[in-house]
């Protein structure tokens, strides 16, 4: 069989579409010689490619997985960076708020402070005008003491005089005897002009004491004192008005402030755009990474079933029967056998059961018996095994029989439809209405709003009208019948059962999911065996599909039109 590679179409990577050419006549169990070997020779190659593709599957695996968890770490520097900076730019624009109100304050207090100036300026002038003042009310005073000093010798005098009158008076009266009244009269007005006049004294005496005393010193002490306060309000005055310009300064400052304080919380808001950004697309490009490597592992293994599947890769002697037996596997505990064949089985072992490749089992299949098996391989599925000896062969084969009966049927309807849908191809080609490059085409082009995915080929209309004709009366025939699809050699089912295959609803996947299952690709690991398979028939196990509907027990066999492979029909028949 030759194998030729066409490039995946750019909507949907195709890295596993293979067109299987006419396959070369497969050996006979009875071949010698060159035929025979050149049958190893073909398997040992199917064997190293595999190694290879595996290897290097898991080689891009590896590294893409690396490569997310750095990009993860990455992402996770950048959100953390994106926090950061958002909180730099809440903290920003607090200090911008606290510098606008800095500004205000400032403005403010220089404001406050002029005022301040000019009120001390204010009262200097009038300290000025006040010490002049009292410095003429000191001289006024010291003046007015004067001249109440003058007053108070006149007045002394004027009492003097008037006593000595009076005692003039009284000595003439004296002398005059009873003719001496008016002098008496006048001595005694004498007396009381001089009482008066001393009195006077004594009151001007006071009256001079106290302007020339304690209250000139007290206005010469407020004199003094206005004259030292004036340097005072004079520096204070200059101090006020340096307090205002400085406080006119810090207003103009925190103004600048708060606008350099708006410019970073700008750049801080973009520097946050921008890291949160970084961090979408780290994370977009983690998220592809993981991708990278599930699509490396699934390239592999879709690759490895498409070889596995084809004569020269086909490592199966004996047909194999999906089933799902308990089984004691040793001391280990209990397992599941998920397949039998005459030649062995495949073993899902008990947890902790770490059987190597070569290592011998004791197993005890619960309807079957005790036999010995060998581990020849294994992979996620689980352990292949091999019949170890001749009482497990003859009751593997005996446990067979009843199997190979039950499935009969369903084999033999999945033999008469692919016949029957190569003969109806066959025929279509013949009389022109499907030309052969349309039947083979694998160009899919996908269906624009339809999830899942929907594709169309050139074949679409034609075998929309060949194939349920022969589908539907295949599904009917048998009540345990939950499908019966024809699909390519890469899992493409153009139509599908008429219960299924409801035109699909733009923008509702899940609708989608559960009706509109035609023009669907199908290469889940199954799906690909069943597609590729070049045997007469194939038995599998389908799991659980996403309607949650039980798993299902598939037979495939087939479809050639005119030797050339083209695909298979699937018949799905519920346990």
């Amino acid at each position: 069989m030759r194998l030729s590679f066409r490039p995946p179409h750019p909507s949907r990577d195709r890295a596993d579409a293979v067109e299987i050419l006419p396959p070369l006549p497969a050996l006979s169990p009875a071949a010698h010689g060159p035929e025979r070997d050149a049958g190893r020779a073909g398997r040992d190659a199917v064997d190293r490619i595999e190694a290879e593709l595996v290897r290097a599957a898991r080689a891009v695996g590896v590294a893409a997985r690396d490569g997310s968890a750095e990009i993860a770490a990455a992402a996770a520097d950048a959100a953390a960076l994106a926090r950061g900076l958002d909180g730099l730019g809440i903290r920003a624009d607090e200090a911008r708020a606290r510098g606008r109100a800095l500004g205000a304050s400032a403005e403010t207090l220089a404001a406050e402070t002029e005022g301040l100036a000019g009120v001390l300026v204010q009262a200097g002038r009038h300290l000025e005008r006040t010490d002049a003042e009292s410095r003429v009310l000191e001289a006024e005073m010291a003046g007015a003491a004067r001249d109440a000093a003058r007053v108070v010798e006149a007045v002394a005098t004027l009492a003097r005089q008037a006593n000595r009158l009076a005692l003039g008076a009284t000595v003439e009266a004296a002398r005059a005897g009873m003719g001496g009244g008016p002098l008496w009269q006048a001595a005694e007005e004498f007396r009381l002009i001089s009482a008066d006049a001393a009195r006077a004294v004594e009151e001007v005496r006071a009256l001079s004491h106290r302007l020339s005393g304690p209250g000139a010193v007290a206005m010469g002490s407020v004199a003094t004192s206005l004259a030292c306060l004036r340097p005072a309000f004079a520096t204070t005055s200059a101090a006020a008005e340096a307090q205002a310009a400085s406080a006119w300064r810090l207003s103009d400052a925190a103004q600048e402030f708060a606008l350099s304080t708006e410019d970073l919380v700008g750049d801080a808001v973009a520097a946050t755009a921008a890291a949160d950004e970084a961090a979408r697309r780290m994370e977009a490009a983690r998220s592809a990474g993981a991708g990278v490597a599930g699509l490396a592992g699934g390239i592999a293994g879709r690759a490895v079933a498409a070889l596995r599947q084809a004569e020269i890769g086909d490592r199966r002697v004996h047909d194999r029967y999906p089933v799902d037996l308990a089984v004691r596997v040793g001391n280990w505990g209990l397992g599941r056998v998920l397949d039998l064949s005459r030649g062995g089985l495949l073993l899902t072992p008990p947890e902790g059961c770490g059987a190597a490749v070569g290592a011998r089992l004791s197993l005890d299949l619960r309807g079957i018996g005790r036999m010995q098996v060998q581990v020849v391989g294994a992979s996620s599925r689980g352990l292949h095994c091999a019949l170890g000896d001749a009482v497990a062969e003859a009751r593997m084969r005996d446990a067979l029989v009843a199997v190979e009966e039950e499935n009969r049927p369903l084999i033999a309807a999945a033999l008469g439809g692919a016949a029957s849908v190569a003969a109806a191809l066959e025929q279509a080609l013949a009389a022109g209405r499907l030309a052969h490059h349309a039947l083979f085409d694998t160009t899919y082009r996908p269906v624009a709003g339809i999830e899942p995915p929907h594709y169309l080929t050139a074949a679409v209309p034609a075998l929309e009208d060949l194939l349920p004709p022969i589908l539907e009366p295949l599904l009917l025939a048998d009540p345990r019948t939950a499908f019966c699809i024809a699909v390519d050699r890469n899992g493409y089912a153009p139509v599908h059962n008429r219960a299924q295959a409801q035109a699909p609803r733009a923008g509702d996947p899940a609708w989608n999911a559960l009706h509109a299952r035609q023009r669907r690709l199908y290469d889940d690991r199954v799906g690909l065996a069943a597609a590729r398979s070049t045997r007469a028939f194939l038995v599998q196990a389908c799991p659980q599909d996403e309607a949650g509907r039980p798993p299902l027990r598939e037979v495939a066999s087939p479809i050639r039109v005119h030797g050339r492979h083209w695909g298979a029909l699937r018949m799905g028949f519920r346990i």
